[in-house]
């Protein structure tokens, strides 16, 4: 799996094309995963404000 597409530009420095869309649904469960477990954290274990 390629992570990041990079070329060569015409003074032989390397650039930058893009970023891989492989990644996409790891990152996209890893922000619903985080997004529960604070739910949660709040609901079950955090102190209560009056």
């Amino acid at each position: 799996m390629e992570l990041v597409r990079v070329s060569r530009d015409v003074y032989g420095r390397e650039v930058l094309e893009g970023i891989s869309w492989d990644l996409l649904p790891v990152f996209f469960w890893a922000g619903i995963a985080f997004i529960c477990a604070h739910a949660l954290y709040r609901w079950l274990l955090a102190p209560r404000r009056r």
